[in-house]
C-alpha cells in the first residue's frame, strides 16, 4: 500500500494479502494518523469509541460537523433499554443447556423483578432508583460470561452474546446515571415492557469525552438557538460562538410562509389537505423544474400526495414519494431522478428530518425549490412529555426543549436543502401558520429577515416575480427578451 494512499480499496488489499482484519488494520491506521473522519460514535459512544485513541489523554481536536444531530444521538449513545420480553427468550433458547442450575436462577430473578415493574407501570412510569435490579444484572452477567466461555461453538452462541452485550452496556451506563438522567418503564409499540436509563441532557458525558482531547469545534448550518445547543453539548460556562453570516446571495431565493395553512393534529382534514396541495400546485406551476415537499409524518404525507394527485394531477408533472424503510438502491434512484435533465417538472413528497431532508445536495438546476409543510413538531409520546417536564422542573421552558427546537431545526435543515451553492436559485415555502408567531420567528436565521407572508390567491405574483427578476439579472435567454426594457429601466431608478 502506497504511503499516501489508505483508501478503503486499499486497506482492504492489503488485509487479504497478509490475513489481517480490514476492520482491525483501520483502526491501527488511526494511532498514526493525522486526521480520522469517522461517525459520531467513534469518538463519543461509551459502547464503541475507539478506545486506543480516547481512552487516553491526546493531541486530539474534534471537529464535530452536523452538529444539530448530537443531542438526540447523544442521548440515545448514553442512554440503555432492558426489555422483558429479550429475557424470557434468552432464557427459553438456555434452557436445555443449563437446567436449574445458577444461570437460569439468575435469568428468572430478573425476569421476576422486571415483572413486578409491570405490574407498576400505567403506562409510562419514573422510577427513583433500580439498584437493586442492577445487583441482579450483574450477577446475571457473571453467569453468561461463564457460559460464553464454556459454549464457543454452541449453534446459540451468538444470540446469547448479543444479550450479554446488551446487558453489559446496561450496566455500564447505570455507573453514569445522575441528575441528568430519568428512569422509567414503558410498553414499546409492539406491546413489549422495557426498562430505559434515558440520558435527558448529554451535556456531562460529552465534556467527558471533550477533556479526553485538546478541544472541540461544533459546527453546523441549523444551531439556532445558539444557547440551547451549547447547554446540550457541554458544561462549561466560557464556551463560545460564532455566528457565521451566509455567503449566498438572499436575493436569489424567494422565502415565504403561507398564511392559511395548519398543520396542527386536530386540523388535519381534508380541507386543510387541499388547501396544502393548493399551495404546492401554485409554487410547481410557476416554473418548470425540480421540487420537493418535505412533510413532518408518514401519514400527512400520504394524505396530502392523495389530494394533490386527484385534484391537480398533471400530464407534465411527474410525482415520486419517499417509501419508509428504503434501501440504498432505492435511495439512489429517488435521487438520480433530480439530478437528470428531466422533461417534466418532477415533485418529490419526503419526510422531515428524513433521509432525504439532510445531507444531500442537489445543486443548480436539481433543485429549484421545497415546500416545508409543518414546524416540524415532534410526535407527542412518553419520552417526548418525560423530557418537557424534566427542563420544565429545570427552569427552561420545557416545550421548546421538547418539541420546538428539534422541530424548528428539521425545518432548517429541509429549507436549505434548496441553496447549496453561491449559483443556485429557487423557492422555499413554508407553509403552517405557525411560523407567522415570535416564538418561530425568532428562530429563523439572520438572512431570513426578508421572508414574506403570502395567501394562496397572492403566492403566484409573488414567485412570478420572483422568477422573472432572477431571469433578469441573470440574462437568461428565457427571460431577456421579455424583460429588456424593464430591466434597463430598474437599473437607472
Amino acid at each position: 500500500m502506497a504511503a499516501d494512499d489508505w483508501s478503503a480499496e486499499n486497506v482492504r488489499a492489503v488485509a487479504d494479502k497478509y490475513c489481517l482484519c480490514p476492520f482491525e488494520f483501520a483502526m491501527s491506521l488511526c494511532e498514526i494518523a493525522d486526521v480520522v473522519i469517522c461517525d459520531y460514535n467513534y469518538a463519543l459512544d461509551p459502547a464503541v469509541h475507539i478506545r486506543r485513541i480516547f481512552d487516553a489523554t491526546r493531541d486530539v481536536t474534534l471537529l464535530i460537523d452536523e452538529a444539530h444531530n448530537l443531542v438526540e444521538r447523544g442521548r440515545d449513545m448514553f442512554s440503555a433499554t432492558l426489555v422483558k420480553e429479550e429475557i424470557l427468550k434468552v432464557r427459553q433458547l438456555l434452557r436445555p443447556y443449563a437446567p436449574g442450575k445458577k444461570l437460569e436462577k439468575a435469568l428468572n430473578r430478573c425476569n421476576h423483578q422486571m415483572l413486578v415493574y409491570k405490574r407498576e407501570c400505567d403506562s409510562c412510569t419514573e422510577l427513583e432508583s433500580v439498584s437493586t435490579f442492577l445487583m441482579m444484572v450483574n450477577q446475571l452477567l457473571e453467569e453468561l460470561a461463564g457460559w460464553l466461555e464454556a459454549h464457543k461453538t454452541s449453534e446459540i452462541r451468538k444470540q446469547v452474546l448479543e444479550f450479554y452485550f446488551n446487558l453489559r452496556n446496561f450496566s455500564e451506563i447505570y455507573n453514569l446515571v445522575d441528575e441528568n438522567y430519568l428512569i422509567y418503564t414503558s410498553y414499546l409499540d409492539n406491546g413489549d415492557f422495557a426498562l430505559r436509563l434515558f440520558c435527558v441532557n448529554p451535556a456531562e458525558n460529552l465534556q467527558q469525552c471533550i477533556n479526553q482531547g485538546r478541544s472541540a469545534v461544533f459546527f453546523s448550518a441549523t444551531l439556532l438557538p445558539v444557547q440551547y445547543y451549547k447547554k446540550m453539548f457541554s458544561t462549561n460556562t466560557d464556551d463560545y460562538a460564532i455566528y457565521v453570516e451566509s455567503p449566498f446571495d438572499p436575493a436569489k431565493r424567494c422565502l415565504a410562509i403561507g398564511s392559511e395553512v395548519s398543520t396542527k393534529y386536530q386540523r388535519r382534514n381534508r380541507a386543510e389537505f387541499e388547501k396544502i396541495a393548493a399551495y404546492l400546485n401554485e409554487m410547481i406551476q410557476s416554473r418548470k423544474g425540480n421540487y420537493m415537499a418535505f412533510f413532518p409524518s408518514y401519514r400527512l404525507m400520504q394524505d396530502v400526495y392523495a389530494v394533490y394527485e386527484e385534484l391537480y394531477a398533471d400530464e407534465n408533472v411527474t410525482c415520486l414519494i419517499q417509501e419508509s424503510a428504503m434501501r440504498e438502491q432505492e435511495r439512489e434512484a429517488f435521487l438520480e431522478a433530480f439530478a437528470k435533465d428531466n422533461e417534466k417538472t418532477l415533485v418529490g413528497f419526503c419526510i422531515m428530518g428524513g433521509i432525504f431532508s439532510e445531507g444531500i445536495d442537489l445543486d443548480g438546476e436539481k433543485l429549484i425549490g421545497a415546500a416545508v409543510v409543518g414546524a416540524g413538531i415532534p410526535q407527542v409520546g412518553p419520552e417526548r412529555e418525560l423530557l418537557k417536564q424534566y427542563f420544565d422542573r429545570s427552569g427552561e421552558n420545557g416545550f421548546d426543549y421538547a418539541y420546538r427546537y428539534p422541530g424548528m431545526n428539521k425545518v432548517l435543515q429541509a429549507a436549505g436543502r434548496v441553496i447549496r451553492t453561491t449559483e443556485d436559485t429557487g423557492v422555499i415555502l413554508l407553509l403552517d401558520e405557525r411560523f407567522r408567531n415570535r416564538e418561530y420567528r425568532e428562530l429563523f436565521p439572520r438572512e431570513w429577515e426578508d421572508c414574506r407572508i403570502v395567501q394562496r390567491s397572492s403566492l403566484p405574483e409573488v414567485i412570478h416575480s420572483f422568477w422573472e427578476r432572477v431571469d433578469c439579472e441573470s440574462g437568461s435567454k428565457a427571460g431577456q427578451q421579455e424583460m429588456k426594457s424593464r430591466c434597463s429601466a430598474e437599473r437607472y431608478v
